[in-house]
């Protein structure tokens, strides 16, 4: 049975690929003067936003770019950001069978409630751990360990029992999501109905996911089982 259900956001609950991708298209095209691949972009997802950065425009101030990409994804994403069929729904069942949800995201917390406000989606999760939470984020599993700590109730700082972790399960679209689930020693679901990821990208991350599923439904089918038989 799995409790604690952990969510990423981008490319998970909500579809911001297409801004996410437009926004480094053209913050690349002006500090970079060329145009970078939308797989490439992709690659990077999950990534913190300052990582992302220090990686591709070296020497750059973080702080102007960062202002860059931001302010071209606030203009654009009233048109290019989606809620992906069928996660309402399962939000709303997965409440109904007695899990806690939770969000380990690596936006800051100012940018996801925004989002969340968008759709009318504040009301749907339990935990929010965002990159303002933790100081060492994805594939390290402070976020998983942060706001999974959060959803048990326990105390801060305190040591997350092994009972709890097995009770828990994160799903994500990056390597860096199902690195973080994994470090932390929690089941993770890679989704793919954000993009496309093939076999040899997954390989090549090093660290599996326990499953990979196409649809938001399928999720249920994974876990609800295990809640029918209690």
């Amino acid at each position: 049975m799995k409790k604690y259900v952990i969510f990423d956001f981008d490319g998970t609950l909500i579809n911001t690929n297409d801004v996410i991708v437009g926004s480094w298209q053209a913050t690349y095209d002006h500090y970079l003067g060329r145009r970078v691949s939308r797989k490439e972009i992709e690659l990077s997802f999950g990534e913190t936003l300052v990582d992302t950065i220090r990686k591709m425009i070296p020497g750059a101030d973080v702080d102007e770019v960062v202002d860059y990409y931001r302010t071209w994804q606030k203009n654009h994403q009233k048109e290019m950001v989606t809620i992906y069929e069928g996660i309402r729904e399962l939000l709303d069942q997965l409440r109904n069978m007695g899990c806690v949800i939770g969000v380990g995201t690596s936006r800051t917390s100012a940018s996801f409630w925004n989002y969340m406000r968008q759709f009318g989606m504040e009301d749907t999760v339990d935990e929010v751990v965002t990159m303002d939470d933790v100081t060492r984020h994805k594939p390290h599993p402070d976020t998983v360990n942060v706001v999974l700590a959060r959803m048990a109730g326990l105390p801060e700082g305190s040591e997350i029992p092994e009972e709890i972790r097995k009770e828990a399960i994160m799903l994500g679209d990056t390597r860096f999501d199902i690195g973080c689930a994994t470090n932390a020693g929690v089941d993770s679901v890679l989704v793919t109905w954000g993009r496309e990821i093939d076999y040899n990208e997954i390989t090549a991350w090093g660290t599996a996911p326990t499953y990979i599923i196409g649809r938001p439904s399928q999720f249920l089918e994974l876990i609800g089982s295990a809640h029918q038989t209690e």
